[in-house]
């Protein structure tokens, strides 16, 4: 236990640093408690907003998004509200305050947070956004910052707050919500189809595409499409994150709480059902304007929040209650009668029993590593160009459309059937040869050989990585290099040698890419022949983007040279087109786009 009493006023022989941080410690415990706490709310909400920046504004963003993973945004105001109820023990506290323990656990958890945001996007590349890391650690950091600043107490009373934070992290519902939500949306559909039938105010457009709807309104027909993120699913999702909040802080029967929060989510199905039709019947009274322009942007938030306000004022009813807690109180042990203290005692001297007497040192830890963290996670939103902040693939397959730098051509050349067994029944492996046919940054008369594998499972390319097939077939490595591309990509550079095939440089990548509604992964192999003095481009820096590198390059080397040459030109073409594939993906062909509007449809 740690006692911190009135502390003695600095003597003369002090140095300023030490008088300073004296005077400073004794204001600190002679402060009020709620001047203390509320010193250490901010210090503790300051170092996770700076370590995170970045990816709260992403939540942030998935708010005005209408996906199934919308209200993940209310996952830290709602962790925020959970610590605010548990401020107080409910029950007595063990009196202790070790503040080596305090560090003990808080320190690990911050580093273990700030080197998996330092060391894991290298490694892992755009999985690491895919994924969204950075998120899945911020329950770490601030369990970490919890306890460094407030003690471990505190950290065990609002566990329930920081745990509550992983329901933040995406990748989990993806996983889930994507097994499930086509067969959501084709319930929905089934509803309004039957909806419709008995309230007439809307009819199918077609049996062949049974998610359109066809509204009237004197005379004037438009379209409106009932599609998945439309389908209910994202108040479903809502409920549960807010129900999940509410069933940790209610009392009474577990089955009951999970009776309840089946209901809710049930009931958010069904009112979600009554918005669909309410605007199909608005459309068809007062029209399209009306019905699309101002009720649709706003009536799914109205009816989410009665639907939850319902479900909220049936607490009671269903034999629960909402149990916020109040303070225990901490009477003092006493056995034998209570002594008197007599007129003639001097007054007693005050104790001050702090979970955290220094603080300081606390706030320093704490913001230091936010600092750090922070700086790493702002530079994340270089993948934007690869994955949006759910960490969903933007990129469309090569395979489909393949892109090239400018200047260059693409010619598809064959395509290798006998790789399924190693890559999945569904994948594929294309070979494409490229060739510079105008003036531009990278024009060389070289041609650029590209294998693409495309497959939806993953682990496929570490079980059968480009280095084991390269050494099966008996080539010799020469060097290899990490190497930075676009979009936060992380790839491989490599060259090759063999008497039978001659020696060739490699530079590739695994990437998600969209394949319609699903997401799979390809990956890209660029190579070309290391003959003469390379592919020499004026302009291009042998070490851009290259770390990591095992086997020196010696540029003194003419073979070592070529090396460097054919390296940097695969670098700086792959950057590019990667680049040219991001733009396609937000930019595709007249045609494509003509071919989307050809049947103008409102998606509600």
């Amino acid at each position: 236990m740690t006692e911190a009493m009135s502390l003695r006023t600095p003597g003369p022989g002090q140095s300023p640093l030490r008088a300073w941080t004296t005077d400073w410690q004794r204001r600190w415990v002679d402060a009020r408690q709620r001047t203390r706490t509320r010193i250490q709310v901010a210090a503790l909400l300051t170092s996770v907003l700076l370590a995170y920046n970045y990816s709260l504004s992403t939540l942030l963003q998935t708010a005005g998004q209408q996906t199934p993973l919308a209200y993940i945004s209310l996952v830290p105001a709602i962790a925020l509200a959970l610590a605010a109820i548990r401020a107080r023990p409910i029950k007595p506290e063990p009196p202790i305050h070790d503040r080596q323990v305090d560090y003990t656990i808080g320190i690990p958890l911050i580093l273990v947070a700030v080197a998996a945001n330092e060391l894991l996007p290298v490694r892992m590349s755009a999985m690491f956004w895919v994924y969204r890391i950075d998120l899945l650690t911020l329950p770490l950091f601030v369990a970490g910052a919890v306890a460094i600043i407030f003690g471990t107490r505190v950290l065990w009373r609002q566990k329930l707050a920081v745990a509550y934070l992983f329901l933040a992290w995406p990748w989990p519902y993806q996983k889930v919500l994507l097994g499930v939500l086509n067969a959501f949306t084709a319930s929905t559909l089934i509803a309004m189809k039957k909806i419709v039938e008995l309230t007439h105010v809307a009819k199918p457009a077609s049996a062949l595409d049974n998610t359109l709807f066809v509204v009237s309104h004197h005379g004037t027909t438009f379209s409106l499409s009932v599609v998945s993120a439309c389908s209910g699913v994202n108040g479903v999702v809502g409920f549960l994150l807010i129900g999940s909040a509410f069933a940790a802080i209610v009392r009474g029967p577990l089955l009951r709480k999970g009776l309840w929060l089946v209901g809710g989510m049930a009931l958010l199905w069904a009112i979600n059902l009554g918005r669909i039709t309410f605007i199909f019947w608005a459309g068809r009274t007062w029209g399209e304007n009306v019905a699309i322009n101002i009720l649709h942007p706003f009536i799914g938030l109205v009816t989410f929040t009665a639907g939850v306000l319902i479900m909220i004022l049936l607490i009671r009813p269903l034999g629960m209650q909402i149990s916020i807690g109040q303070a225990h109180p901490h009477p003092v042990a006493t056995s034998g009668p209570i002594p008197v203290p007599s007129l003639d005692d001097p007054p007693p001297r005050s104790k001050i029993v702090l979970a955290v007497p220094k603080v300081y040192l606390a706030l320093v830890v704490a913001l230091v590593a936010a600092v750090v963290l922070g700086i790493t996670n702002f530079g994340l939103r270089t993948y934007n160009l690869v994955a949006d902040v759910s960490g969903q693939a933007k990129l469309v397959s090569f395979i489909r459309f393949p892109v090239v730098p400018v200047g260059w051509n693409v010619r598809y050349a064959a395509n290798y059937d006998w790789a399924k067994p190693l890559f999945g029944d569904t994948s594929t492996w294309d070979r494409y040869v490229m060739r510079a046919d105008a003036p531009g940054p990278l024009h060389t008369g070289v041609p650029v050989v590209a294998d693409v594998i495309n497959t939806p499972d993953l682990s496929s390319f570490s079980a059968y990585g480009v280095e084991n097939c390269y050494t099966f077939h008996g080539y010799a490595l020469a060097d290899v290099a990490m190497v930075s591309l676009a979009g936060g990509i992380t790839g491989q550079a490599m060259s090759y040698t063999s008497q039978t095939y001659g020696s060739w440089s490699i530079v590739y990548w695994i990437v998600p890419v969209k394949m319609g509604t699903a997401t799979s992964y390809e990956r890209v192999v660029l190579y070309v022949q290391n003959a003469g003095h390379g592919v020499v481009v004026p302009g291009l820096p042998t070490s851009n983007g290259v770390h990591d590198v095992a086997g020196s390059l010696d540029p003194a080397v003419a073979v070592d040279r070529t090396l460097l040459n054919n390296r940097a030109f695969l670098v700086a073409f792959a950057q590019q087109l990667i680049n040219s594939q991001a733009f396609y993906s937000t930019h595709p062909h007249t045609a494509v786009t003509a071919a989307a509007a050809a049947v103008p449809s409102h998606a509600l």
